[in-house]
C-alpha cells in the first residue's frame, strides 16, 4: 500500500479484516461537508475489521498514512483461525479491551478537556503503544502524519495544533523535528499535563502488560 491509498471507504463492500505488518493506517468517518474525524491508529502487529453490523458494508474509511504492507484476511478465515488457536483468540480479545479503553480516554478529552490536555494525552497514548518498556522515562518516536491530521484525531484545527506543542516545546517538555519527529523529555511532566497515571494508563491500553 502507498501512502494516502484508501483500503476501504465508507459503505463499501467489506468482508475482511486488516493486519497491519508495516506502516500505519488511519480509521475516520466524514460529514458530508467533508469534515473529517479520525478514530484511530492501527499501528505495526495490529488488526482492523471496518466491517459494520449488516455484516457486508464498511462503515469507516481506512487509509495509509504511509508505505504500508498490509495483510486482508477473510472474516470467515479468521473466525477460523480464531476457533483453532484460543491464543489468538484471547490475545485479540485484549486488543479489542485495549482499543475501546484507549478510545474512551480520547472521548473524555475531546469533550471536557483542553487543547494541552488533549495533545498531552495522545502524545502520551503513542509514546505507550510504540515504547518497549514498561516505564519509560522520555520517549522517541515518528508519527507519519501532520498536524492538520493530528488535529483530526483530537478535535483541534491544525493552528490549536501548531500552537500547542510550541508551548510544550519552549518548556522543555518535548521536541517536535521535521515530519512530526517526537521526543518526549518529560513523560511524567507529560502524564501530569494529560491527566492521567503513567503505569494506571499503561495498564489499560496496553494489551498484556499487567
Amino acid at each position: 500500500m502507498t501512502k494516502g491509498q484508501t483500503l476501504k471507504g465508507e459503505g463499501d463492500e467489506s468482508h475482511a479484516r486488516f493486519y497491519v505488518c508495516k506502516g500505519w493506517l488511519a480509521v475516520s468517518k466524514s460529514l458530508q461537508d467533508g469534515e473529517q474525524q479520525i478514530l484511530e491508529f492501527i499501528l505495526p502487529g495490529e488488526t482492523y475489521d471496518p466491517t459494520g453490523a449488516d455484516g457486508k458494508t464498511s462503515f469507516v474509511e481506512v487509509e495509509a498514512l504511509c508505505d504500508a504492507t498490509v495483510i486482508t484476511i477473510d472474516r470467515s478465515a479468521w473466525a477460523r483461525l480464531l476457533q483453532e488457536h484460543p491464543d489468538l483468540w484471547e490475545a485479540e480479545n485484549l486488543r479489542d479491551i485495549a482499543a475501546q479503553a484507549r478510545q474512551s480516554e480520547r472521548m473524555l478529552r475531546l469533550g471536557k478537556s483542553s487543547a494541552e490536555t488533549r495533545i498531552a494525552y495522545v502524545l502520551i497514548e503513542l509514546c505507550l503503544r510504540l515504547s518497549n518498556c514498561s516505564t519509560p522515562l522520555d520517549c522517541a518516536f515518528h508519527v507519519p502524519l501532520g498536524q492538520q491530521q493530528l488535529g483530526d484525531f483530537i478535535g483541534l484545527s491544525s493552528v490549536h495544533v501548531c500552537r500547542t506543542l510550541r508551548r510544550l516545546s519552549r518548556r522543555g517538555i518535548i521536541t517536535t523535528g521535521d515530519h512530526m519527529d517526537i521526543v518526549i523529555h518529560d513523560v511524567a511532566a507529560l502524564a501530569d499535563l494529560a491527566g492521567v497515571d503513567l503505569a494506571v494508563l499503561r495498564n489499560e491500553i496496553i494489551p498484556g502488560v499487567a
